[in-house]
């Protein structure tokens, strides 16, 4: 038995059903049910009643899941008790990207000879873990603004919170060797003539939410995906060097204007994307992560 099998058992419980508690914990359905299942294999007796509506905790879940929550809440209490090892690090959690790498840089040519930096690349649920556990003490992540309200509940079981820095729409990248590359902007109807690569790296990818963007006008099921890849490495060279192109936040930090990718307006979307960062709200912000926050703010 673990922590998160108690997590995700809570969350069912509280979201009536297993793809809600899937998308409040920014994994798959599979993965919820094969979790619970595995709990209720190890304590011998069915926890959850699968219904036609959802799912609702047996006579015996109902007891379980009262002495769940206490388990969670009182290592919600332990991690907060966590401190850092010292006062001259900066111990960050984010979301791969290119954007965060070159502010960690300027931060190393700005305080490498006074601070040490620790950081961690990861999912959502992954960030959130390592703020709740102190490995970090703020992750920087991107949420659909539909589930801002249901991700801070969420967060609210660890005693986390999010703080939202901007909003965001979606745009199409492409390459010198694209031909839309001398456009200004696209139209949705364009999207699924296109070939596509994409990240396999986190449930949370941006295609998970297009469905929310325009009010379903992108169907991902019409988009052609020839590459997909947890490597940023391919990502970028078959931006660079193909016809492929993808689908990402619509900025781009002055430094990268350096590679030949040119980032399109899709006509017609609105933001939909909240950028911001997670944090233990018990806990006074180090300057160097004030700083990280400030600087981030401005790239954006």
């Amino acid at each position: 038995m673990d922590i998160k099998q108690l997590e995700f058992f809570v969350i069912a419980c509280e979201r009536g059903s297993l793809s809600r508690a899937a998308a409040c914990m920014y994994t798959s359905q599979p993965n919820v049910s094969k979790t619970i299942t595995a709990l209720e294999r190890e304590l011998g007796r069915p926890l959850l009643k699968r219904t036609g509506k959802g799912v609702v905790p047996t006579v015996y879940g109902e007891m379980v899941l009262e002495y769940a929550r206490m388990v969670l809440k009182a290592t919600a209490t332990i991690s907060s008790l966590a401190v850092p090892e010292g006062k001259n690090s900066i111990r960050i959690s984010t979301y791969p990207s290119n954007m965060i790498a070159r502010l960690l840089v300027d931060f190393y040519k700005k305080f490498g000879d006074t601070y040490t930096i620790e950081h961690h690349e990861g999912s959502v649920e992954e960030i959130a873990d390592q703020v709740h556990q102190g490995i970090s003490e703020i992750g920087i992540v991107y949420v659909a603004q539909r589930q801002v309200q249901t991700f801070q509940h969420i967060l609210s079981h660890k005693n986390l919170i999010f703080v939202p820095l901007k909003s965001k729409k979606i745009c199409l990248y492409v390459g010198k060797y694209h031909p839309l590359y001398h456009e200004e902007s696209v139209d949705f109807s364009d999207l699924p003539k296109l070939r596509f690569v994409r990240g396999v790296r986190d449930f949370f990818s941006m295609e998970h939410h297009l469905e929310s963007v325009s009010m379903g006008i992108i169907d991902t099921k019409n988009l052609h995906h020839s590459v997909y890849t947890n490597s940023d490495h391919l990502y970028t060279d078959l931006l660079l060097y193909t016809d492929v192109c993808s689908l990402g936040l619509d900025f781009m930090h002055e430094p990268y204007e350096q590679y030949d990718i040119k980032s399109l307006p899709i006509n017609g979307c609105e933001p939909f994307l909240q950028i911001g960062y997670i944090r233990d709200p018990e806990r006074v912000l180090s300057e160097q992560s004030v700083w990280i926050i400030e600087n981030f703010e401005k790239m954006l």
